[in-house]
């Protein structure tokens, strides 16, 4: 595998590490948003764990004469770290999100998600070497002398909270996926019983393979998150216990393609151009609103009031032709898109107004709160053109069944 020359995460790993993250975005979507114990995407364990590193440096400050210029000098570095993973992060989890909208709506081609891996893959590598630079720069604003009252210290107590197998459950759920071959769609594919002989042992290994490496990245994570809450370890033993992990996890996705082509070469042309179908028609299928009888209009008319959907919630009812979805998807992606990036500005403007209350003029102080308005009127004009554009793709008959919503914000 190729390295950089300067010993940072190859581009490999780390378009590995996007496999598991796009494999994660689809059952991240049935478990809500990302928390400490459940996160498909490595930007909020870094910076959480340069905050604690950071913390811990002001805590010992006394017992190792930290002086007040190198405690701004690492907060600055702490800011500095959430500007740029903030904004790199919006994309990275917009761009999972486009590939979820298109999955939903059955507008996901072939091959879509190994395509984006190389992009996905250098954001996270760029992730890594930031989270690292920053341990390092950390590191390097003490003195030779601090350095070694932090190595005299005792060690910290080990933690034996480990992951909760997130990895895991992700490629179990995507076996579930590539099982339906075998497990549903059987019978309208005219699987022959040689083809379910020569299936089923692939799925087993498969199987084996998810909960071997699962587990092997449960334990490479804990241990390179435990060597990361360490003062004196060096940054670049984090960086290759962390590679490891991206790559076993890429060794784990790869296994999932490549167990998913096996499969498909076992059927015929027709079976393979009926699968296609039968994919679709579950993606579209688990994008619709569960509606029955009389309460189907009430249930359309919650989902409208909770957040815009762009009408993809109503589409049986507004009758939506199958270009207008795709457009109507287009449309919410780009907006989405461009929300996630206002977002992370909002926060770096929230960061830099907060590091003004310590005694700043008011000047500075109210234009911090002027950015900070700009960007919610930025935010809430997107939302307002959002709607308009997409209204725009319905015909005048299906404009007169819609009603504008309560809220703009969106729908998830």
């Amino acid at each position: 595998m190729m390295r950089l020359r300067d010993g940072r995460l190859s581009r490999h790993a780390g378009m590995m590490r996007g496999v598991a993250a796009l494999f994660m975005l689809a059952a991240a979507s049935h478990v809500g948003a990302q928390t400490p114990d459940l996160e498909f995407t490595p930007g909020p364990r870094m910076i959480r764990q340069v905050e604690q590193a950071t913390g811990l440096y002001a805590h010992l400050g006394p017992m190792i004469g930290l002086t007040a210029e190198q405690r701004e000098a690492m907060a600055e570095i702490v800011r500095r770290l959430k500007t740029e993973m903030w904004m790199k992060e919006a994309v990275l989890v917009g761009m999972f999100q486009e590939l979820e909208e298109k999955r939903r709506h059955g507008l996901l081609r072939d091959g879509e998600y190994r395509i984006a891996n190389t992009l996905t893959g250098g954001i996270e590598t760029d992730e890594l070497n930031l989270f690292i630079e920053s341990l390092s720069a950390l590191r390097a604003l003490l003195t030779d002398d601090q350095r070694a009252k932090v190595r005299g210290l005792p060690r910290s107590a080990m933690a034996f909270r480990l992951p909760q197998g997130f990895n895991t459950m992700i490629g179990q759920r995507s076996l579930d996926g590539i099982g339906r071959v075998y497990n549903v769609y059987r019978d309208e594919l005219g699987l022959s019983q040689a083809q379910l002989d020569a299936i089923r042992p692939l799925l087993e290994g498969a199987r084996r393979e998810v909960l071997r490496l699962g587990t092997e990245i449960d334990l490479n994570r804990a241990e390179a998150d435990e060597q990361a809450s360490r003062l004196d370890v060096d940054p670049e033993t984090v960086r290759a216990m962390m590679q490891r992990t991206g790559e076993t996890e890429g060794v784990l996705f790869t296994k999932l393609f490549t167990v998913s082509d096996q499969i498909e070469a076992q059927l015929t042309e027709e079976q393979r151009t009926k699968l296609a179908e039968l994919k679709r028609r579950s993606q579209r299928d688990a994008g619709e609103p569960s509606v029955s009888g009389h309460a189907g209009m009430r249930h359309a008319d919650h989902r409208n009031s909770g957040g815009f959907d762009y009408f993809l919630g109503q589409r049986d009812r507004l009758r939506l032709t199958p270009d207008q979805i795709a457009a109507l998807v287009d449309v919410k992606n780009e907006t989405r898109k461009g929300l996630l990036i206002e977002q992370a500005k909002l926060k770096v403007a929230e960061l830099a107004l907060l590091a003004l209350l310590d005694g700043q003029s008011d000047e500075k102080l109210e234009a911090a709160v002027r950015d900070l308005e700009d960007i919610r009127a930025r935010m809430t004009q997107l939302n307002a053109k959002s709607y308009l554009k997409a209204r725009a793709l319905l015909s005048p008959g299906q404009q007169r069944r819609t009603h504008p919503p309560r809220t703009l914000d969106p729908a998830h």
